[in-house]
């Protein structure tokens, strides 16, 4: 079972363009407190939560504070193929993302969010057909650096990196995430 918190009025543009302003303090929070592999799956409990708070559905990215964010942890429920890959596949990892869409007047979007938003597709109307929520923090255990890329050392400093822009994210906003503490307290230092 999770925690939730439906904290105050938010504010949008609903699906009848009725324009209301955009909240200034959070509106939903959810952490998930059921151990990992005791979870619902990503998708089941988002349409649990839409369903219990049906306001939900009716954001925007564009609606959402700049400091709107989810995380995500992946952990491997079987493995495709079986083989010899089999004791490199059992690595977890929590992803960070932002919700909300970069203002025009925000830093410029960086090399990940500007690769994303090239690659995805045009509707007729000239909106994106695919979201994309490229992680800014991370965490992981049983993660092997070499992996990741061909040359461990790379994937180190990468995966150090979004580990200490997650340790930073959580802090400034003083967030205490039950999953970030697991993983902290279950990672080890990168394996060859």
């Amino acid at each position: 079972m999770g925690t939730t918190s439906h904290i105050g009025q938010g504010g949008f543009v609903n699906d009848n363009t009725v324009v209301r302003p955009k909240p200034t303090l959070p509106i939903f929070e959810y952490f998930e407190k059921d151990t990992p592999y005791g979870r619902e799956p990503l998708a089941d409990k988002i349409s649990v939560l839409a369903n219990k708070f049906p306001d939900l559905k009716t954001y925007k990215s564009c609606d959402m504070l700049p400091l709107s964010w989810m995380s995500v942890a992946w952990y491997p429920i079987y493995r495709i193929p079986t083989g010899p890959t089999l004791k490199d596949l059992d690595a977890c990892f929590l992803t960070f993302h932002l919700l909300a869409t970069p203002s025009d007047n925000a830093s410029p979007p960086s090399e990940v969010l500007r690769s994303c938003m090239s690659r995805n597709g045009k509707s007729s109307n000239d909106r994106p057909v695919n979201l994309c929520l490229p992680a800014f923090g991370l965490a992981s255990y049983k993660f092997r650096g070499s992996i990741w890329t061909s040359t461990g050392l790379q994937g180190r400093d990468l995966a150090s990196s979004l580990l200490q822009a997650a340790d930073d994210w959580l802090r400034d906003l003083q967030v205490d995430h039950p999953d970030y503490r697991f993983f902290l307290s279950h990672s080890n230092t990168f394996r060859r």
